[in-house]
């Protein structure tokens, strides 16, 4: 098609045969533009208390992900130490939990 609508033989295409799922246009577009990876970073901020729950989210200081790398910081050390100890099965849960690797490495401080 050239940049007229037109196809190879000069003839108009119509809508019809261009349509796109409105989803589909949606995904295309949040890939090509970087969007993408920022709204899945904020899907896995907002498991994080889902999965995690009310009290562990409170004891959390400082939640951040960036480039599907999890930050968190917490109040008590004795919890620290405890997520430490338990990172692989953490970004396990969030994980399963989203349906899609978007947690590819936690952090703890």
């Amino acid at each position: 098609m050239n940049q007229y609508g037109r196809g190879r033989r000069g003839k108009i295409r119509s809508r019809k045969e261009e349509a796109v799922s409105l989803g589909d246009a949606l995904s295309e577009w949040l890939r090509l533009s970087g969007h993408g990876s920022r709204l899945n970073d904020a899907r896995a901020e907002a498991a994080w208390k889902e999965v995690m729950g009310e009290a562990v989210s409170r004891k959390t200081r400082y939640l951040k992900v960036r480039g599907g790398v999890m930050t968190i910081e917490f109040d008590s050390a004795p919890m620290k130490e405890e997520f430490m100890m338990a990172r692989t099965r953490i970004k396990t849960m969030l994980n399963g939990h989203l349906g899609a690797e978007l947690v590819r490495d936690v952090i703890i401080r």
